[in-house]
């Protein structure tokens, strides 16, 4: 049987882009920044000493703040930053939290 050959184009079809954006929650005892959370789009909350909840984004903090955290003794030594009692004054600081 013999093969037509044929003249016609065919657009090549470009893949569609995922892009995702999902968002981790997490639910602690105290503000966090740490290692191991970084690049992971994690939303963290925490109830204050006044208990007032309190919610921002890990990554957000992190790169604001970056060169402050990497200097940091607690943060080399235990890979992470804490504050037990409310978010830090540089961190209320940010016009956007989450």
């Amino acid at each position: 049987m013999p093969v037509k050959n044929s003249s016609a184009v065919v657009a090549p079809v470009a893949a569609h882009a995922v892009v995702t954006t999902t968002k981790n929650s997490l639910t602690t005892k105290r503000f966090v920044i740490r290692k191991s959370l970084i690049g992971t789009n994690t939303v963290i909350s925490f109830e204050n000493a006044k208990k007032v909840l309190c919610t921002y984004d890990h990554d957000l903090v992190y790169n604001a703040f970056k060169s402050r955290f990497d200097l940091m003794p607690c943060f080399d030594k235990y890979g992470s930053y804490t504050n037990s009692n409310n978010l830090p004054a540089f961190v209320r600081a940010l016009p956007e939290l989450v």
